[in-house]
């Protein structure tokens, strides 16, 4: 079998959360996942180097087992946990089986350079004041756009941001979860406003 690594990683995009999955090449996993979605580039916090394929599928299940609640959203990779407590499991899987030398944390010696993507301008986009956008979670949740980045909710001036956290309660990109005529606001800013980032 060819070796993999299931891997965690951060995003300051994405607060309070990190992704683990599995990837035969976790550098080149990393570059695909920073070009999609969110305005900074992922970071590497830790692998941990496996002999079979999709493993990282068995801690999620694990994960899952200790508590359902962790686990963002069925099917996706996104748990709320720190990336320390993300790396305890993996360390003590990998303390428990013997295989610690395979366990690797990325050393961090000064801050990374990070893209950054401008925040999502709906004018910038090529939307306008008065376009109707919908929550992916749950689609009766329909906002239309007043400004630039300010959305009208329940006759309220708000943004997508503290929309999503009332309804997730903990802090992610709004964007993330919007779309205006069934696509999602992230691609639209890759293909308009981000084109260039």
């Amino acid at each position: 079998m060819a070796k993999g690594y299931i891997y965690i990683m951060t995003n300051p995009g994405l607060q309070k959360m990190v992704k683990i999955g599995y990837a035969k090449d976790v550098e080149q996993r990393r570059k695909q996942l920073s070009t999609t979605a969110l305005p900074y580039d992922y970071e590497i916090y830790a692998t941990y180097e496996t002999p079979g394929n999709l493993e990282d599928k068995k801690l999620h299940k694990l994960i899952d087992n200790l508590n359902p609640d962790l686990r963002v959203s069925k099917n996706r990779e996104f748990f709320i946990m720190t990336p320390e407590d993300a790396y305890e499991l993996l360390e003590a899987i990998a303390t428990i089986s013997g295989s610690l030398d395979k366990l690797q944390k990325m050393k961090t010696t000064q801050p990374k350079q990070v893209s950054k993507k401008p925040p999502i301008d709906f004018y910038a986009c090529g939307l306008k004041k008065g376009d109707e956008l919908v929550c992916t979670e749950d689609p009766s949740i329909k906002v239309t756009i007043e400004s630039e980045h300010k959305v009208l909710f329940n006759e309220e001036l708000t943004s997508l941001s503290a929309i999503m956290k009332d309804i997730k309660g903990y802090n992610v990109a709004g964007s993330l979860f919007f779309t205006f005529n069934g696509e999602l606001l992230t691609d639209i800013a890759e293909r308009t406003q981000w084109k260039n980032f």
